[in-house]
């Protein structure tokens, strides 16, 4: 559902005030887990609330003042004006309905209160803190790992309240379930920097406590007039209403926290509909996956990147201002890597010296690359790794000798790295060293790209880390099974084409963008870390957060077409690129299923059920075989369906259309098998 929106300035003051509003009052309450967001709460209450959950704060409405901003409904229930790059406001969010029959709900008949007043429940959301004792309990549960993990989470913005100028960052709270009820873990980012604020459950907080919410389901009132619901209580902020200080009432539809209700709110609010008993949607309705690659929408850390990179064998970059501590990131995970600080070494000895042996001129591997060798055969079950300090610093001439070690993994394009070194580089930034030097488009695509940041809160951190810890990576060789592209990055690219495959390159100010190349890089990443986050080393934080939002997309599954949770309706309402994104994520069907979900391929079109069968075999022997006899044997039924209706042309075209199909695939199989003998005869060739 993407009809969320804010009630106008007339609804809540003027001619067209609902007629709700006149009957409860403009004022509303705020959940806990708004202000643990940074939303701003008063010491004022609901006129029939004086409790601790009945204080109010303020929310958005859609109207603009005339000067760049919008009105809001203060937590005394007057119209006022906020800055709209602010992020301490509350949303209170409305939804329309066309007939009553029609009102959204969680399957219960709503209920009309004293005042007349029709509330509804609809979807489930994080509200309210637990007490103290179940506080405690949860965490315990949390850090002994006897907490279940549901497939939920919720996503707000990660920026803190006051920072006026940073776009939206997403970030998940995984729900857990603790005896039959749903909770999150919510650190405070809160309105009260640096000052104690209390929650509902009477506890006081500061900024950065990790706090326990339970997930409830949201009440909702109903304006039957205006055909109108509107939240009770103001239920998520900390989201810039918008980042831009050029608002308009005609604008809405662009704004920022507009955006955020349609792709993580619409979300987020019906994902737990499968909650025992709390279930009760018509026999229409079909609840659809809504992670269907299974991917982890945690939070994550530059360190989990660094480490999802080098884990993927993509090579990675620390950007960070001098003694930050980009080295020590490297120690932490090979506390023997290998340091090349390529503003001091002479060229001779990146790639290796010219010597003479029998009267022949040869060429001598350099020292440090006999010791990589060394330490990767010595220990062959972990990852070693390179580190080429000071990139930036280094001429022209060692960085396009860097940029060979980085895209081929060969030194002086004659011995290759062992299988299991990784490469590192590092650099300071133009405006942070004299002897600086730009880097080319080409070498900088090489890497996926971390920005290192050292303040005092990590830096301490970092300080009580003993000397010994470290994380050292096992070496797993890659999976020969998998698909070359995660199906999820093919299912988006599939679906969103030529706009995301290749995006510009900003020369003035370099970041990470997408093309053919680092999209390859993206899979490996995500294939390590399972983790959509991670890529925004490699494609950038804008097409990163799309691509979450696409991968958060409802869509059919494989358990939906094996209990046949869908519609023809819906079949008939995708387009090409949907129909792709699905097909892309039924690729890991098991034999045992797969000709069930071919035959849902086939509703979708001849041409998607042939990509569909491209997918799943990937040059697969055994699944090649099972796709003969499958098409063999449909071939063998159309054949005597025909002839019992005396149609041998029919019967002939089929097995021609089966047989073409078929050939398709196999030819698909022998070319991968060429690729694969003309690798071995290479590498026969490198060895002698």
């Amino acid at each position: 559902m993407s009809d969320f929106t804010f009630l106008t300035e007339e609804q809540c003051f003027g001619s067209d005030k609902l007629d709700i509003l006149k009957k409860r009052g403009i004022k509303a309450a705020i959940t806990d887990f708004s202000i643990l967001l940074g939303a701003y709460v008063s010491d004022y209450h609901m006129d029939n609330d004086s409790s601790l959950e009945g204080r109010t704060g303020y929310y958005w409405t859609k109207s603009d003042d005339g000067d760049n901003d919008a009105r809001v409904v203060d937590a005394f229930g007057d119209r006022i004006s906020d800055i709209v790059n602010g992020r301490s406001g509350g949303a209170r969010p409305a939804l329309p309905f066309s007939e009553v029959s029609s009102i959204p709900t969680n399957g219960e008949s709503g209920k009309r209160a004293k005042d007349g007043v029709l509330e509804v429940e609809y979807g489930y959301y994080p509200q309210k803190a637990v007490s103290r004792d179940m506080q405690e309990r949860l965490e315990r549960a949390y850090r002994s790992g006897n907490i279940s993990k549901t497939r939920n989470n919720y996503t707000t913005d990660s920026v803190a309240y006051d920072e006026y100028d940073t776009s939206f960052q997403p970030q998940t709270h995984q729900e857990y379930e603790y005896n039959g009820k749903r909770y999150v873990r919510v650190k405070a980012n809160s309105y009260y920097d640096g000052g104690d604020f209390t929650l509902s459950n009477g506890e006081q907080y500061r900024d950065g406590d990790d706090v326990w919410v339970e997930v409830l389901p949201v009440k909702w009132l109903v304006d039957e007039k205006s055909r109108m619901m509107i939240t009770e209580k103001l239920i998520f902020a900390g989201v810039q209403f918008n980042k831009e200080r050029n608002y308009h009432t005609r604008d809405f539809d662009r704004t920022d926290i507009k955006t955020f209700m349609d792709r993580y709110l619409s979300r987020d609010l019906v994902q737990s509909r499968g909650i025992a008993e709390q279930t009760r949607t018509s026999s229409k309705a079909t609840k659809k996956n809504e992670n269907p690659y299974n991917l982890d929408f945690s939070e994550t850390s530059e360190a989990d990147i660094i480490r999802g990179a080098i884990q993927s064998n993509v090579s990675i970059f620390l950007h960070g201002k001098p003694g930050c501590g980009k080295s020590d990131r490297v120690k932490q995970l090979d506390p023997d890597f290998i340091e090349l600080n390529l503003s001091h070494l002479d060229p001779e000895l990146l790639d290796g010296l010219a010597g003479e042996k029998d009267g022949k001129a040869v060429h001598i591997k350099p020292p440090w690359l006999e010791e990589l060798e060394a330490k990767c055969e010595e220990e062959a079950d972990k990852i070693h790794i390179l580190f080429l300090e000071e990139l930036t610093n280094a001429s022209p001439m060692m960085q396009s000798k860097a940029y060979g070690i980085a895209l081929d993994k060969k030194v002086a394009g004659r011995w290759k790295l062992p299988e299991n070194a990784r490469v590192v580089a590092a650099g300071n930034e133009l405006e942070d060293s004299l002897v600086a030097n730009e880097m080319a488009e080409p070498l900088y695509d090489r890497f996926a790209h971390v920005n290192i940041e050292t303040n005092a809160e990590n830096w301490l951190e970092w300080a009580v880390t003993p000397e010994s810890f470290y994380e050292r990576l096992d070496y797993k060789k890659e999976e020969k099974e998998r698909l070359k592209i995660h199906p999820a990055i093919y299912a988006y690219i599939s679906y969103k084409g030529d706009e995301v495959l290749r995006t510009p390159y900003n020369r003035e100010h370099p970041e990470p963008h997408a093309d053919p190349r680092r999209w390859k890089m993206a899979s490996d990443m995500l294939y390590a870390s399972n983790n959509p986050s991670t890529l925004r080393a490699i494609v950038g934080e804008d097409l990163t957060r799309d691509f979450i939002y696409f991968c958060q997309l409802p869509t059919i599954t494989i358990e939906d077409v094996l209990k046949g949770n869908y519609t023809q309706e819906e079949l008939e309402e995708m387009d090409l690129g949907r129909k792709l994104a699905t097909v892309s994520g039924l690729v890991a069907v098991e034999s045992k299923d797969m000709p069930k979900v071919r035959e849902f391929t086939k509703k979708l079109g001849a041409e998607i059920c042939k990509k569909f069968e491209v997918q799943w075999t990937h040059g697969d022997e055994e699944r090649l075989e099972q796709l003969q006899e499958i098409i063999m044997k449909e071939q063998e039924e159309a054949e005597k369906k025909a002839l019992r209706g005396h149609n041998g042309d029919e019967a002939k075209g089929t097995i021609a259309s089966g047989i073409s199909a078929f050939k398709k695939i196999f030819g698909s199989y022998q070319e991968y098998l060429a690729r694969e003998d003309a690798k071995e005869d290479d590498k026969t060739k490198e060895e002698l």
